[in-house]
């Protein structure tokens, strides 16, 4: 039986900042950010299989990350506000974070 954890990735900003916008090219994806300290924050994501939800403004508590031991990985926006239906769930092979220039 394999074991799931939850962890949380990504760079400490994601916390308390808001989805700005999200675009899917073939199999990738990528998701800006605006970080809580005002910055943009873009994330890229490769071999994306799945993306779903409505993100666009939500309130991050972050970027988590559920780890099953398989080579596709499970990535889900965690919405700070609770009684906000917004959020993105995608399954892909690797995701980075593009330093602003």
């Amino acid at each position: 039986m394999v074991q799931s954890q939850i962890v949380y990735v990504g760079p400490p900003e994601l916390h308390d900042a808001h989805v700005v916008g999200v675009e899917r090219e073939g199999d990738r994806a990528t998701v800006r950010v605006r970080g809580s300290d005002q910055r943009p924050i873009t994330l890229e994501f490769t071999g994306v299989t799945e993306l779903s939800g409505r993100p666009e403004g939500m309130l991050l508590f972050g970027l988590a990350e559920l780890r099953t031991g398989s080579p596709a990985r499970h990535f889900f926006f965690a919405n700070s506000e609770e009684w906000d239906d917004a959020g993105l769930e995608l399954t892909a092979r690797d995701f980075r974070v593009i330093a602003p220039e």
